[in-house]
């Protein structure tokens, strides 16, 4: 019993964020970013909330170091006044032609460990790569976030005719790799 109400709440919960994403999907995408999987429910704390924009959200870093990297004007604005204006620059990266997508369909929780989340990416393989033929032309281009999604994505990604700029990984921007993420980010968009 307790399964199948984790099975609704999951749905629940995919449903809404995918028709929260739907609102700033570009009508042409010039560059598909691809995370690991889409944040647990609006109301737990996480880093991973990017598109979310019910609350103010403390930690919201996949988002704040997203924002920073593409835009210069941003870079130097506080967590608090990013997060306060989320909703006018999620509409700026959706008219810029970004979009983010994950490449799990299902909230990973902390414990699941690296090599756990490396095989379910594998395993998930055909239906993401199906999600990016629905989503990419010929010209757009794909980067890929996070060690995981690289090391089990980005050749299977390039075997099936996507454009994947990054030929090494892109740090999640958690707690110590939030510049190297904006870094990389950066010098990836003005390929």
């Amino acid at each position: 019993m307790l399964d199948a109400s984790v099975g609704v709440m999951y749905h629940w919960c995919m449903s809404s964020y995918e028709l929260i994403r739907q609102q700033y999907r570009p009508e042409h995408i010039k560059v598909l970013l691809i995370a690991e999987s889409p944040p647990p429910r609006p109301q737990i704390q996480s880093s991973r909330q990017f598109y979310y924009t019910d609350r103010i959200r403390k930690e919201d870093r996949l988002f704040t170091n997203t924002i920073r990297a593409l835009y210069p004007e941003a870079a130097e604005l506080p967590e608090d006044t990013l997060q306060q204006q989320k909703q006018m620059w999620l509409n700026k990266f959706k008219d810029d032609g970004w979009y983010m997508i994950e490449a799990l369909e299902k909230s990973q929780i902390h414990k699941v460990t690296k090599k756990q989340r490396q095989e379910r990416i594998r395993e998930s393989l055909p239906q993401l790569i199906e999600r990016v033929k629905k989503l990419a032309e010929n010209d757009t281009k794909i980067i890929l976030i996070k060690s995981n999604v690289f090391d089990a994505a980005a050749e299977p990604l390039r075997q099936a005719g996507f454009n994947v700029l990054n030929t090494k990984l892109v740090d999640y921007p958690g707690r110590f790799n939030q510049r190297a993420y904006r870094e990389k980010i950066s010098k990836l968009a003005a390929l």
